[in-house]
């Protein structure tokens, strides 16, 4: 073997070297973001911090489950508020406010598709640790944010009891490091029940401190937390700096309405502050659940999860606290302004505005096209002049001189569908790709929908593989009779002129119509796949081997340079005339020396008809150049939704949503690769084959739940005080719920169950029955009332007093051993209303009551008890009737107070789905209240 054969061999555009090229980058990107996307190790040294504090603190805090509505909720508030006093005693530039005065009302949509208003009033902690700038000490400060309550099914280890646990570490280490900005602690109640907290301190004068905030949150139970969402780009300085986990399709997602919950950032941007939304997300089977508990994150994950939060919140809050110059405080305004980031691989945050990403389009868009235009042409002009040198079409007219009239027509269309196919190959391995990934998606959402849930990666997988196949067994077909690809280079610039085709018309969708930052990614693929078809169209002009086809290079491969060949025509050894219907063989002659014939004789080494062609060295630019970057910044996106989406079909997720952003995500991944597909190796082929038909059958038939991820079913019951009835709910998917989860409860047995589709979660069922004496619940309290008794000790749960005139009415209700109640209007609505003590305040800044009235209001008080009085104006005629309900919930139930807060609250039924949930289900609330009871009024 020649050097030049030996090079070959290792540096063309091969089979083999091309396989392995691809292998390898493709396996260093994915492995290489496996491995830092997992958590990080607590260190020796925690940069001041005091985690052993902290990861105590977080034992004190998720305790038990401690809703607002709970005597637990208090024990915790009063643990943090003695935390921070003890801080505070021993620096003067520390105080604190145990906030008792602050209350608002405002009207809302975000828990409940029934347009209400809130009132709340304020237990928060609150603390303040002053600048040492004198400039910054009264404005341009810093809002360090985080709740202490919990819903009622969960101890809250993650939301939010890290988060409480890292202020309180943050409150010791800038009282010991004092920052430049004045630094605000808004460690608040309420937020499960409604962003109550956040909204409350918006009345309290120190949100007139602060300019730029940071919320820590948990929007899922456990993982590595992301940074979620950012108001604009001047804060996003501060995140740069520690170990950034970020991407703008988060922000895009709550913009869009995709992710319809809400976190405090919400208020704090609407009050016009500046600022970062920072949470966990992994884990929603288990978020609100009992597993989020410390006990619920095995070995050191706990640990681990927690000082993820904390360096986070260390390093940006050391810029954001010390920037003294205003590099996180200057905005850009106007339209564009709204940032684009994103970090690769754990290492690197990438941030500009979206002003700056429509500028790139527009050039990509414009300038792009006319630089391929031309080079395309240039090339195809040398490439038809180097042809005509090189006798080309000389030949092959005279090969065509003499066929027959039908041959020459059968090899026109031969060569006229060759050509076709040539370039409409990519289009319909794309096609080819968007079929069947619908019908992958189809079979999953009919045959196993919720098995995303438990093996999210062997979903992907199977996506993956089969983007793959398609991609590549429609760019090989077909090989020549020597099952080799024919002029490989040719064919790689073919795929690359119509894949940029593609990403600019993608990206002319986006910049036009989509708009949105998360869509940078094709911005970058669009830009590589320019730069590589340039190298492709430059290789072409430079006449690198592998763009003539197998025809062309069975012609030149007789020829040696320098040397002149007539083709003779004999009719020796057994060769006749085709005309006579013999096969005629033309023979080719060197003819006599001339001037130009070499002085010394030359003998070609032509290529056998059946090895493979291709450049050395050109592709391996191109591929460089043109797969890696669209790979990793897919493939980054592609691990934060498969993570943050996975477990969401229980929270009543469309299923083709979830499975088709995956499908969509595993042919982006795959696609970059299409013009350098036609060389793999079809054994590697065959191995992704079989990948894909076992990782497919699995995920068809695998059962969906387990232990480590189980099904969420979601709790409520209801007592109607006019007839003593008690209705326990349980909502969850219908293929399990009917079936194989209510059947195991005792208070369901030989009971009537209802069940109807869930009215606010897609794809789920409610199902509803009554249950027996033994199972209805207590709210505490009061031994008077403790326990079942008869009706009539039911009835002074909820006392209630309703009084119309006119057009208005007076509304008084108070509810035992509770501090939250709810009035419900139907018929009539509510378009003004105000709450005796509140101060004639009204609606909060920036809310409004809808057009056509409010159908609820959700009453909060600091104190156990309170009479609520309510004034409301009504809508509609005054000779209409005003109907509604009265009501008070509840959330304390015996299981729950172990160790503390114990009242006497008890809920037999949901002890009993407890107790009687499959292995593989976990319960949790469906509403702030796990049981409410109330009066029907008409006035």
């Amino acid at each position: 073997m020649g050097f030049l054969s030996g090079l070959s061999a290792v540096l063309a555009f091969r089979t083999i070297p091309t396989t392995i090229l691809i292998t390898v980058i493709y396996a260093a990107i994915f492995s290489t973001l496996l491995v830092t996307d997992q958590l990080p190790s607590v260190p020796k040294h925690t940069r001041g911090l005091d985690f052993q504090q902290a990861y105590r603190d977080l034992h004190e805090v998720a305790a038990r489950p401690h809703p607002f509505n709970s005597h637990a909720n208090v024990l915790v508030r009063s643990y943090i508020l003695n935390r921070v006093k003890d801080i505070a005693s021993s620096y003067d530039h520390v105080s604190v406010d145990f906030d008792l005065s602050s209350n608002a009302s405002w009207a809302s949509g975000l828990l409940s598709t029934s347009p209400y208003a809130v009132y709340y009033e304020s237990d928060n902690v609150l603390g303040q640790v002053e600048g040492s700038d004198k400039e910054y000490q009264e404005s341009g400060g810093l809002l360090l944010s985080a709740h202490w309550d919990s819903v009622s099914t969960a101890a809250g280890a993650t939301d939010d009891g890290m988060g409480v646990v890292t202020l309180l570490s943050m409150v010791k280490y800038f009282a010991e490091h004092r920052p430049s900005r004045t630094v605000v602690f808004n460690i608040n109640n309420g937020e499960e029940d409604g962003l109550n907290g956040a909204h409350v301190f918006i009345e309290h004068p120190w949100v007139n401190i602060t300019d730029t905030f940071l919320n820590l949150e948990g929007a899922a139970a456990g993982g590595r937390p992301l940074l979620f969402r950012a108001t604009s780009r001047a804060p996003l300085a501060s995140w740069s700096t520690s170990r950034p986990h970020a991407n703008v399709i988060t922000g895009d997602a709550f913009s869009r309405g995709v992710i319809r919950s809400g976190t405090d950032y919400s208020v704090y941007e609407q009050a016009g502050l500046k600022g970062l939304d920072f949470a966990f997300y992994r884990g929603r089977s288990r978020y609100h659940t009992k597993y989020d508990s410390i006990p619920g994150m095995s070995g050191d994950k706990s640990k681990n999860a927690l000082w993820a939060m904390m360096e986070g919140t260390l390093s940006s809050s050391l810029v954001l606290a010390n920037d003294v110059e205003g590099q996180t405080r200057a905005e850009s305004v106007g339209q564009g302004s709204e940032p684009v980031y994103f970090d690769v691989f754990g290492t690197v945050m990438i941030v500009f505005t979206f002003q700056t990403l429509w500028i790139v389009n527009i050039i990509l868009l414009t300038v792009g096209p006319v630089i391929l235009l031309m080079l395309v042409y240039f090339e195809h002009i040398i490439r038809v002049t180097s042809r005509i040198r090189s006798g080309y079409y000389r030949a092959a007219n005279g090969d065509a001189h003499h066929e027959s009239f039908v041959a020459r027509a059968s090899a026109e269309i031969k060569s006229f569908l060759k050509g076709f196919w040539v370039w409409s190959k990519f289009w319909t391995a794309l096609l080819l790709g968007v079929g069947f990934q619908v019908l992958l998606v189809v079979g999953y959402a009919n045959l196993n929908p919720f098995v995303i849930h438990t093996h999210p990666w062997l979903v992907f997988v199977s996506a993956l593989s089969l983007a793959y196949l398609t991609t590549v067994l429609a760019l090989t077909f077909p090989l020549t009779k020597h099952s080799v690809v024919p002029a490989p280079e040719q064919q790689k610039l073919s795929v690359l002129l119509h894949q940029y085709v593609l990403t600019w018309a993608l990206l002319l969708y986006t910049t036009s119509v989509v708009t949105l930052g998360g869509t940078y990614f094709i911005t970058a693929w669009n830009a590589v796949v320019l730069i590589g078809a340039v190298l492709a169209c430059v290789e072409g002009m430079a006449g690198a081997r592998g763009y003539e086809d197998e025809e062309e290079v069975g012609r030149q491969r007789r020829y040696v340079s320098g040397v002149h060949y007539d083709a003779v025509g004999t009719a020796e050894n057994g060769h006749r005339d085709s005309e006579n219907g013999h096969q005629r063989v033309d023979t080719v002659e060197e003819t006599e020396p001339t001037e130009i014939t070499p002085l010394i004789a030359q003998h070609g080494q032509p290529t056998p008809l059946g090895e493979e062609q291709g450049a050395i060295g050109w592709w391996i630019a191109q591929l460089l150049v043109v797969v890696p970057l669209p790979v990793v910044l897919v493939s980054h996106i592609a691990v934060i939704l498969l993570l943050a989406m996975n477990q969401t079909l229980t929270d009543g997720t469309s299923p083709f949503g979830v499975y088709g952003a995956v499908s969509m995500l595993a042919l982006l991944i795959v696609l970059p690769l299409a013009p350098f597909s036609m060389n793999m190796h079809r054994g590697l082929n065959g191995i992704i084959l079989i990948i894909f038909i076992l990782s497919t059958i699995y995920t068809y038939l695998a059962f969906p739940f387990s232990q480590e991820t189980p099904l969420k079913v979601y709790f409520a019951q209801s007592v109607d005080l006019d007839t003593s009835r008690v209705v326990t709910a349980l909502t969850g998917p219908r293929q399990y719920l009917s079936t194989a989860i209510i059947p195991r409860f005792p208070s369901a047995i030989d009971q009537a169950v209802n069940c109807t589709d869930a009215p606010d979660k897609l794809g789920l069922q409610t199902c509803k029955w009554e249950v027996g004496d033994a199972f209805v619940p207590s709210p505490g309290g009061s031994k008077r009332h403790y326990g079942q008794g008869p009706a009539s000790a039911l009835q002074k749960w909820v006392t209630a007093s309703i009084k119309r005139k006119s057009n208005s009415a007076r509304i008084k209700v108070q509810g035992l051993n509770t501090r939250s109640c709810t009035l419900q209007f139907s018929g009539k609505r509510v378009k003004r209303f105000h709450l005796s003590g509140d101060g004639g305040k009204g609606l909060q800044g920036g809310s409004e009551v809808p057009e056509d009235g409010l159908e609820l209001i959700r009453l909060w008080s600091r104190d156990w008890e309170k009479e609520f009085e309510v004034e409301v104006d009504l809508t509609g005629r005054e000779d209409e009737k005003a109907t509604g309900r009265v009501s008070c919930g509840w959330a304390e139930y015996e299981s729950a107070t172990v160790g503390g807060g114990r009242t006497g609250g008890k809920i037999p039924s949901l002890e009993e789905v407890l107790l009687f949930l499959p292995e593989w289900a976990v319960v949790t609330k469906s509403s702030a209240a796990l049981f409410d009871a109330g009066w029907e009024f008409e006035v």
